[in-house]
């Protein structure tokens, strides 16, 4: 019984497959216009893999990164202005807001944050940054820490004093200053002794579903009802931005949400949103997954595309070359050196341009991290995939030109050359 080529080319020892490697580098050197078209074409398409696939794999990083920072335990209560609020300029979320929630779902913690932009001076040219006028221990529940000096005190609140604490881009601004004029920074028409500046933060520059964006590297953040035109509402009803609730738990926010959302359901639009980082993490994995499988369609498109571009130059090459393959025929070559032949030049393109492909979606990942945000590039798992399924292509583009190849009857090949 004849064995089948598969079979036959399984047991090929070392030499022959060398030998088929070697007859295929010597093919692809004598036809350098199909080798560079196949080897861009296969190139190009690793390279659109790659970058897609940092592109996407970066997202999901940033986006875990933000609801991990923005704190998996906390609760945040923002305000969502509606057209009457737009036009009364009232506040529908105030310190009481948030206690009364604490009272159903009590936490251990809980800040109020009114957010403004503003632009501070310190005998120097005026400086944009944005301003957190906050009541309550941020070092608590955003993990803040000083870096010279001290956070804001509770007392400081209580008393509406006039201090403010930096973030580490304004400490270096004021560090350029002469002592005297870097303890004293002028917001509007408010003077505010600096007591501290605070430690680097890892932070998101945008906002991630509800959550709102909070950038505390370049922020002066001051007391309460310290800061330029704060109202004069009492402590228990004072209009803030956003309301942070911090729990012992992960279960024990995801509870306060549940409450929160209850409480809070009343209006049309909802003046409140509640917005908890680990309900909407356990939502963005489940809606990941609509993103995974675009991704995949998109590479599998794209490898398709490279096989039959690379299969269709090599079939090609079969033509021009049947003279060639007749030749090898009639002096002893068997069908199956003849498809394990083409077979290695499939592999061969698809290796060396998968490789290219790879090193130049590499390099672009590389080329745009943006450091700030602690990017990074494709990882180790997603980079070795591609890798393999390099020589996967490589070895599903020499399929149908090998076969093509092995059909050739020598005879007519001598013939027709």
């Amino acid at each position: 019984m004849p064995s089948h080529p598969g079979t036959d080319i399984a047991h090929r020892a070392p030499p022959q497959i060398a030998r088929a490697v070697e007859i295929g580098l010597e093919a692809l050197r004598a036809d350098p216009v199909r080798t560079r078209a196949a080897l861009v074409a296969m190139a190009t398409a690793m390279t659109i893999v790659v970058c897609l696939t940092t592109l996407v794999e970066r997202g999901r990083a940033a986006t875990i990164r933000a609801l991990e920072r923005a704190g998996l335990k906390n609760l945040y209560l923002v305000h969502r202005p509606s057209d009457g609020n737009a036009r009364t300029g009232t506040a529908s979320l105030t310190t009481a807001d948030a206690g009364r929630l604490s009272e159903l779902a009590p936490a251990h913690a809980s800040v109020a944050i009114r957010m403004k932009a503003v632009t501070w001076a310190a005998g120097g040219q005026p400086v944009p940054a944005p301003l957190y006028a906050v009541a309550g221990p941020i070092g608590e529940v955003f993990g803040l820490k000083p870096r010279s000096g001290r956070l804001l005190a509770p007392l400081d609140g209580e008393r509406k004093l006039p201090y403010a604490v930096v973030g580490i881009e304004v400490g270096r601004s004021l560090a350029r200053l002469p002592p005297e004029m870097a303890s004293i920074i002028n917001v509007g028409s408010k003077s505010y002794q600096v007591v501290g500046t605070l430690d680097e933060t890892a932070v998101e520059t945008a906002s991630t579903g509800d959550i709102p964006s909070v950038d505390w590297n370049r922020a002066v953040v001051v007391p309460l009802g310290t800061e330029p035109g704060a109202g004069d509402a009492p402590d228990s009803r004072y209009p803030v931005d956003v309301a942070v609730l911090a729990y012992a738990d992960v279960g024990g926010a995801g509870e306060a949400a549940l409450v929160a959302e209850r409480v809070f359901a009343a209006g049309a639009p909802p003046a409140v949103r509640v917005a908890s980082p680990i309900q909407t993490l356990r939502q963005y994995r489940q809606t990941r997954r609509t993103f995974d499988r675009i991704l995949w369609l998109v590479g599998v498109l794209t490898a398709v595309s490279a096989v039959v571009a690379i299969s269709n130059l090599l079939s090609a090459s079969v033509v021009a070359r049947t003279r060639e393959i007749g030749l090898r025929r009639a002096v002893g070559a068997r069908s199956s050196d003849i498809v394990l032949q083409f077979q290695a030049e499939g592999l061969l393109l698809g290796v060396l341009g998968g490789g290219l492909g790879l090193a130049a979606g590499l390099a672009i990942s590389l080329a745009t991290i943006d450091r700030s945000a602690g990017g990074s590039s494709i990882s180790i798992a997603s980079f070795s995939s591609l890798a393999l399924a390099c020589v996967a292509i490589g070895v599903a583009t020499g399929i149908r030109p090998s076969r093509r190849a092995s059909r050739i009857d020598p005879a007519q090949a001598l013939r027709e050359g």
